[in-house]
């Protein structure tokens, strides 16, 4: 299932618009206007399907959270395996979709609109909460170190996504597999935070 297909279809093509032209346009490039000419539609028609842009950074909100509750189910094996494999589904999911990773880690957006920094605040911390259990049972289990930081850890997972997409996309200009580029930070993190290391 793509990101947006539970969407009534309109919708789904105005947020597939709106990922695109953030990827190109950063998000003072998103425009009514250019959501309208991506859709293929009059501009007037879009409110007829969302109020506003804010509605639509909400729905993309909402739609990553869920998305990443369904994967947190699914994930199996180890702490280490799931640690892992969340990784390799957020860097297939950036690279299908590298406009959210605008919209999601958008600092102009989000000092300009409280009631988006809201939802994204705690989008933030429903994730990180998510990512500190499979930590906090891999220390239980023995796998991690006892004295493992938890918040400094998930933090620190969390931080290999950014420095891997930043890597990715404005140094390899995306020539490389992002999962490749999480993998390697993926290993020196496991390193940091496996039993037996001082």
């Amino acid at each position: 299932m793509r990101f947006f297909d539970q969407l009534e279809k309109r919708k789904a093509e105005i947020v597939e618009a709106v990922l695109k032209l953030a990827d190109r346009f950063g998000i003072k490039g998103i425009t009514t206007k250019r959501i309208a000419e991506e859709v293929g539609v009059v501009e007037g028609s879009l409110y007829r399907h969302v109020r506003s842009k804010v509605e639509i950074f909400l729905m993309i909100l909402d739609l990553a959270d869920e998305l990443l509750s369904r994967i947190f189910r699914e994930l199996k094996g180890s702490p280490e395996e799931k640690l892992k494999g969340l990784l390799s589904y957020i860097g297939n999911f950036l690279q299908d979709f590298p406009g959210i990773y605008r919209i999601i880690f958008s600092d102009e957006l989000y000092t300009e609109r409280p009631d988006l920094f809201g939802r994204f605040r705690d989008f933030t911390l429903s994730l990180a909460k998510r990512i500190e259990t499979i930590i906090k049972d891999g220390k239980n289990e023995g796998a991690f170190k006892p004295d493992l930081d938890l918040e400094i850890a998930t933090f620190m997972y969390l931080g290999i996504v950014d420095t891997s997409f930043t890597l990715w996309n404005f140094i390899y200009d995306r020539n490389k597999d992002l999962r490749e580029i999480m993998l390697k930070f993926f290993n020196m993190y496991l390193v940091s935070i496996k039993e037996g290391i001082s």
